[in-house]
């Protein structure tokens, strides 16, 4: 099992352009966007995507060093950036209300990062990629 990191945007931050090298060393990627405590992969001959800063080790302005290897990269990554807490990261948002527009958004994100991380799931377990109902 793997541990899941928050996002905090006071995390290093790379820079556009810097090479992204996994923890066995591997040059996989390059930086293409930079959005809050988030940074979006340019990963040649593949889908781009999403990381939170908090998997960076070190980073200078040509390199980033993961803090795992490629494969942990390829459970973690995602297809937008993560949702930034406003301000206080430890505030307490029981009582908070979102607009409906803001609460179907949200809920069509998940939806979306659920299902591509359950078809991550059936492949790497060899299983055909297609709706299910569990009940």
């Amino acid at each position: 099992m793997s541990t899941e990191f928050q996002s905090n945007p006071a995390v290093m931050q790379p820079t556009v352009g810097a090479a992204v090298y996994t923890l066995d060393g591997e040059q996989f990627a390059y930086v293409s966007e930079v959005r809050g405590g988030y940074f979006k992969l340019d990963v040649p001959m593949s889908r781009d995507y999403w990381l939170s800063s908090q998997y960076i080790d070190s980073a200078t302005e040509n390199e980033v060093h993961l803090r795992v290897d490629r494969d942990e990269v390829d459970q973690h990554h995602l297809e937008a950036p993560g949702l930034e807490p406003t301000n206080d990261p430890h505030q307490d948002t029981s009582d908070m209300v979102i607009s409906d527009e803001q609460a179907l958004t949200q809920r069509e994100r998940m939806e979306r990062e659920l299902q591509a991380q359950r078809e991550r799931m059936l492949k790497d377990r060899g299983e055909e990629v297609g709706t299910r109902f569990d009940s």
